[in-house]
């Protein structure tokens, strides 16, 4: 396996796991950084101690643009990328007792299959009759496999079990990224900072913070949050789903959709699919799966798309927004009647002439 590969497998663990955007998007950012220096291709079970000190006193692991990193931006830096070894030495690379390592596949356990299975027929009962209706359309996968070890989805579908493989959808990766870059007049590159409203200090990157504090001024860890009512009444967070097949609920009509928004869409590679699901899937049906990785008040279920370009997971939350249709009230119209104020009608306490007119 490569370094670009585990990765992005490792980067889907912690997903799994529930982990925070901002731990991923942290971790993202520094195995990149490693990936750029000991090169994209290059195989994991080559890399050896010293490389990875090479890479924690090179340029990339010690600076951030131009300037020395803090001490805690170094140390978390080096934990991140021992991290991410270790559990590939653990989870990924330790063989087991019955089975050599593998790539990206079912367990050894589970049968193989393909995207859609045909109906079974008991012993000495008459056969479906065939209809012109169209074949059910296969699911195509929107990507290729996830590479090392697979995240799956284990579903149910009136009473069938369902599995994809996940991957996370990266708009980078599909789009680019794109980065305004501000030059001076000698073309050297600058830096935002922010000036206090008196003049006298400028706050570079990394000089400003956000944090919660309480009725003293003193600072609350985020951690010692908690949810709370209109009222101030304590709100209790509901467990996540468990980790066993969860039953498919539809299909759904499309507006079902409209009282959320998307925050993250996993790609789905079918490898166990009843053929009923397949087929409206591939029609374009909608399902929902009940979702929630972690502890949360707030309601997050995930939908199950499909279509021509596959099948796809949208996880989402509740946007708190009322949807406005074709048959809204319209707003009153302005009276007619009313009289027009004129906001430059200055009174005039001086006794001079009509400013107004």
């Amino acid at each position: 396996m490569t370094i670009s590969a585990i990765a992005e497998v490792y980067l889907a663990h912690l997903q799994a796991e529930g982990r925070s955007p901002s731990t991923c998007a942290t971790t993202k950012r520094t195995l990149a950084l490693l990936v750029a220096h000991l090169g994209a291709d290059r195989k994991v079970g080559d890399v050896v101690a010293e490389d990875l000190e090479g890479f924690f006193a090179s340029e990339a692991a010690t600076k951030q643009r131009g300037k020395p990193r803090a001490a805690a931006s170094v140390a978390q830096l080096r934990g991140i990328v021992r991290a991410a070894f270790a559990w590939w030495q653990q989870d990924v690379r330790t063989p087991t007792p019955t089975s050599e390592p593998r790539e990206a596949g079912p367990p050894p356990s589970t049968p193989a299959a393909t995207p859609t299975q045909a109906p079974t027929v008991a012993p000495g009962a008459a056969p479906p009759a065939s209809t012109p209706a169209q074949a059910p359309q296969p699911l195509v996968p929107a990507a290729a496999p996830p590479p090392g070890r697979a995240i799956y989805l284990d579903l149910s579908y009136q009473g069938q079990p369902v599995r994809f493989a996940k991957i996370e959808i990266d708009r980078a990766r599909l789009h680019g990224l794109r980065r305004l870059v501000a030059l001076d007049a000698q073309g050297r590159e600058c830096e935002s900072a922010l000036l206090t409203r008196d003049g006298r200090y400028v706050l570079q990157h990394g000089s400003t913070a956000d944090l919660y504090i309480n009725e003293c001024g003193d600072a609350v860890p985020r951690r010692e949050l908690v949810a709370v009512d209109e009222a101030g009444a304590l709100l209790s967070a509901s467990a996540p789903t468990p980790n066993g097949p969860r039953e498919i609920m539809g299909p759904l009509a499309a507006p079902e959709l409209l009282d959320y928004v998307v925050v993250r869409v996993d790609a789905l590679l079918p490898v166990t699919v009843p053929a009923k699901l397949a087929q409206a899937l591939g029609a374009g049906a909608l399902f929902r799966v009940p979702h929630q990785p972690r502890p949360t008040v707030a309601q997050t279920p995930a939908f199950l798309l499909g279509g021509e370009a596959g099948a796809f997971l949208i996880q989402v939350e509740p946007h708190g927004f009322d949807y406005v249709g074709p048959d809204q009230p319209a707003l009153p119209a302005d009276d007619p009647d009313e009289d027009d104020l004129d906001v430059f009608a200055f009174p005039d306490n001086f006794g001079g002439p009509d400013v107004s007119a």
